[in-house]
């Protein structure tokens, strides 16, 4: 297939932004000036800035997928979504496919929270609004919060639910879903295999897995390995740890799971996740360190044991955090006919404190770098003019 004429949907929209930044670049000045460099583009699919036409790279990168290894390496089970697929378009457009371009470079793109309807997280946003409210205007190393959704004692240890890659190919979610349910699997509700059902298991020619035998061997009272399930904002809100595992790309746990005031665990490596980085580089007081835990993949069977060894204490410390920073990643300042559902939403949690905030902020610090860089004269705004509380 000619590379101007690809039938892959990524690949289209491939062509599609470089027709865009065609239209930018011979109507208006802008572009020239800077390289693209102080430019903004949006990339959500799946793997979506591994598609990034070289032309479009300088530009700030607004996406989901964090991954920033170099080279890059593709992970998508679907033909439609591998980056990687056709060389002769990649070498014409994106990259070289023997040395593939870094998807995200976490010196000038961000991360985003993806968004969600209003309908999963507001019900999670008035429980304990005491408690999230409390810590407003708090050092975060001020410990005075009321317990309701502080609670040390949970009576879950850790939880997730969701694809766990039975029919797909293999190499879904870097096998870490697979691999999660083979080894943690309930054996009182699982029927134990030596092996583990795929759609397709290219070494071995085969569609059932006999390197991931589910046989539940680390499995220990608290742990909820799981498919889909209709529980899910209850048993978010009823786990200590929430576990965050890519998808075929990435996924919204590390949302969902401060949204319920889980602490998230994530097990996704070289990868960035939403907002990281942008928390303190915005001016607040905290990053992903102070509410969430992290696994290498390789350390997955420790699971169980890591978790274990976590204080009181700490856990604590946490999920306070966790409460406090759900405001980020939800986004309440959105376009709604009714004026009192949307003042409504801006109240939730801590009034006027959300992802689109936090985005805005982001961007204003870098467009602030951009001007310094390019001694153009930049008066930083105080946290009172914007809005912006700690």
């Amino acid at each position: 297939m000619p590379p101007d004429r690809p039938r892959e949907r990524g690949y289209q929209a491939v062509l599609l932004m470089l027709r865009a930044l065609s239209y930018i670049r011979t109507r208006f000045p802008f572009w020239n000036t800077s390289a693209g460099a102080d430019h903004v583009w949006m990339m959500l699919h799946d793997e979506g800035p591994c598609f990034c036409p070289r032309e479009i790279r300088p530009s700030i990168l607004l996406t989901h997928y964090g991954y920033h290894a170099s080279p890059a390496r593709q992970f998508g089970t679907f033909d439609d979504d591998l980056f990687l697929r056709d060389g002769h378009f990649y070498r014409a457009h994106i990259g070289d496919p023997a040395e593939p371009t870094r998807c995200f470079d976490p010196h000038k793109d961000i991360v985003i929270a993806p968004w969600k309807e209003p309908s999963f997280w507001r019900g999670a946003f008035r429980i304990g609004l005491p408690e999230a409210d409390a810590l407003a205007g708090q050092s975060m190393a001020h410990d005075a919060a009321p317990t309701s959704l502080l609670d040390d004692m949970r009576p879950g240890l850790v939880y997730f639910a969701g694809d766990l890659g039975f029919e797909r190919l293999s190499g879904y979610s870097h096998d870490l879903r697979q691999q999660a349910f083979a080894l943690f699997c309930n054996p009182h509700t699982t029927t134990v295999s030596d092996c583990t059902p795929v759609a397709y298991h290219k070494p071995c020619d085969c569609e059932c897995r006999k390197d991931l035998p589910q046989n539940c061997s680390l499995w220990q009272p608290g742990v909820n390995i799981k498919l889909h399930s209709s529980g899910y904002h209850h048993e978010l809100s009823s786990h200590t740890f929430c576990l965050a595992f890519p998808g075929d790309g990435w996924s919204s746990r590390v949302l969902d799971a401060v949204v319920h005031g889980c602490i998230p665990v994530i097990v996704q490596d070289e990868s960035y996740m939403f907002f990281e980085g942008s928390l303190h580089e915005s001016g607040l007081p905290l990053d992903y360190a102070n509410f969430s835990l992290r696994l290498r993949e390789v350390e997955l069977p420790q699971l169980v044991t890591r978790l274990r060894a976590v204080t009181p204490a700490t856990i604590r410390r946490l999920r306070r955090a966790a409460l406090w920073v759900r405001d980020y990643f939800v986004y309440k300042d959105m376009y709604n006919p009714s004026r009192e559902e949307r003042r409504q939403l801006l109240d939730m949690g801590r009034p006027g404190q959300d992802a689109f905030l936090l985005l805005a902020r982001t961007l204003e610090a870098r467009a602030r770098a951009f001007a310094l860089h390019h001694h153009h004269a930049s008066r930083s705004r105080s946290w009172s003019e914007s809005g912006w509380t700690l």
